[in-house]
């Protein structure tokens, strides 16, 4: 069996496995692995979680170009309050649980090389306009030091089973390498559109997006990509789709990912 038929063997007996979540509502740099959960909020779930509950992101990153898989993770929670930075701000904290990668002829598997800590505050909450900025951080744990900075603002507007985003973001890096550039710019468009109002078909939401990076010292590049998420519950989401990153400038990488979204609900039920 190929490593690619293990990986979605193994992703797909977890979907089976995997509890079924009753109940409420759940609701995103230039990285992949962050790329995944910016995408699903620019047309898919909410900016930022539902205030009061945690929720976890979790996917199977495989890349058919280079035999690369990763497993990006994020665990993100709202504060319930009335305030900005309590009650309309997201925290979260994402990394690779594993990445596994060819080297010299051998598969090595390894932690993540980054933690990443976001905090995405919803800055207008509009009928059908919404806007948010997230500042973010990365710890470089292996293969470069220090860390790297930036922020992202998030613009989506909502209308029936239609909904389009757009995302403007930079990062800067404390100690510049060819492999992590002192700067970053990224600008992206997405939609997606539910495909009925209810029913079964409901809980489908086909998506696109398109993304121009330019780094220092490197090309401009645009990456696309497509998928469709399934939304089981209002708790619980399955998301397939696929990543073409530098389909102009830089080399070309065509990945799979199998992702996963799941509201936890409030932390203080855990202790009864």
């Amino acid at each position: 069996m190929s490593y690619f038929s293990r990986f979605l063997t193994a992703a797909l007996l977890l979907h089976a496995y995997l509890p079924i979540l009753p109940g409420a509502f759940f609701g995103r740099s230039s990285s992949p692995r962050s790329t995944i959960t910016l995408q699903k909020r620019l047309h898919i779930n909410t900016l930022i979680t539902q205030p009061g509950t945690v929720e976890f992101d979790w996917g199977n990153d495989y890349s058919s170009t280079s035999d690369n898989y990763t497993m990006p993770s994020t665990l993100k929670y709202t504060p319930e309050g009335k305030h900005i930075l309590w009650g309309r701000t997201e925290y979260a904290a994402g990394f690779d649980t594993v990445s596994s990668a060819v080297e010299n002829d051998a598969r090595i598997a390894h932690f993540g090389d980054r933690l990443t800590f976001t905090a995405t505050s919803v800055l207008f909450d509009g009928e059908k306009l919404d806007f948010a900025v997230a500042p973010y951080a990365s710890a470089l744990l292996r293969g470069e030091s220090g860390w790297r900075a930036g922020a992202t603002a998030i613009a989506r507007y909502d209308v029936g089973r239609n909904s389009a985003g757009v995302t403007v973001s930079w990062s800067g890096a404390t100690v510049a390498s060819p492999s992590n550039p002192a700067g970053t710019f990224d600008a992206g468009l997405g939609y997606g559109r539910r495909l009925k109002a209810s029913g079964f078909l409901g809980h489908f939401t086909p998506h696109s997006n398109v993304v121009y990076e330019k780094s220092t010292g490197a090309d401009r590049t645009v990456s696309l990509f497509e998928g469709v998420e399934y939304q089981i519950t209002e708790k619980f989401a399955l998301d397939f789709a696929g990543q073409h990153f530098n389909v102009a400038g830089g080399p070309i990488d065509h990945q799979i990912v199998v992702g996963i979204t799941v509201n936890l609900g409030r932390p203080g039920r855990w202790l009864r």
